[in-house]
């Protein structure tokens, strides 16, 4: 009876080591996968800034400003900044250039917020101009919290 009692605690203790490094594997993988998809996501989401489609090109910008304020440890949208800056410095829509720079502020890049302190004040609408220095107002303000 003690021997049985001893290879069931062998057995116990074998198979919880097992599991643990199974649990320990899936959640590597499931890692993995959550930042290729990501990855895969963000180049969709730049592709779609290029689309004729002027509803595409909004829902577009709307769905990556919510991914920057809401889900910026989830999903990495770097690779849609330049695209943004395109937006932000030439599109003919106010609103469009509005909106990417809402995604840049909410991304919060340094260097993308050291480029927009460069070029606010040659920026031509006054509309844009006054967001931008907000953004730039609030950006800076969380800086010095930290």
């Amino acid at each position: 009876m003690k021997r049985l009692s001893a290879y069931l605690f062998v057995f116990a203790v074998a198979l919880a080591g097992t599991t643990s490094a199974f649990a320990q594997e899936a959640e590597t993988s499931v890692a993995t996968k959550n930042a290729q998809e990501g990855a895969q996501l963000s180049r969709q989401l730049t592709l779609a800034l290029d689309s004729p489609i002027d509803q595409i090109k909004l829902e577009t910008l709307q769905l990556i400003n919510f991914l920057a304020a809401f889900h910026s440890d989830e999903v990495d949208l770097t690779e849609a900044v330049p695209k943004l800056i395109e937006i932000y410095e030439i599109d003919a829509t106010e609103g469009y250039r509005i909106l990417a720079l809402t995604g840049l502020h909410a991304m919060g890049e340094r260097s993308v917020m050291r480029y927009l302190s460069e070029t606010v004040r040659t920026e031509r609408s006054p509309r844009v101009r006054a967001l931008t220095l907000a953004a730039l107002a609030d950006y800076h303000a969380k800086e010095q919290a930290l």
